[in-house]
């Protein structure tokens, strides 16, 4: 059999399969991945709870939803907690502009 100049066994570890994390889509998301020590899905799921949650609740001004998605996903809270303020986030209405932000 010939393989027409391809590599007969390609490595296929560096293939993203439909389990692999895409990676942040832009210099702030790869900035809030780095802050937050958490991969892109996780941000991606921190910001899709803190949605739903604000969607049916106003903020209440602390970062209690962002706290029950941390112990869910067993993320350690004081790393993210720490991470949110230095990105200015003090409550849940803030955190998710800046998960949200481009």
């Amino acid at each position: 059999m010939t393989t027409h100049g391809r590599d007969p066994d390609p490595d296929r570890s560096s293939a993203p399969g439909p389990s692999a994390d895409p990676g942040p889509a832009s210099a702030w998301q790869r900035v809030v991945c780095v802050v937050l020590g958490m991969c892109a899905g996780h941000v991606e799921a921190l910001r899709t709870r803190l949605a739903a949650c604000l969607a049916l609740r106003s903020c209440d001004g602390s970062l209690r939803e962002a706290r029950r998605w941390a112990r869910a996903h067993r993320v350690p809270w004081d790393p993210l907690e720490g991470g949110l303020h230095a990105l200015g986030a003090r409550c849940d209405c803030e955190a998710l502009e800046v998960v949200e932000r481009e």
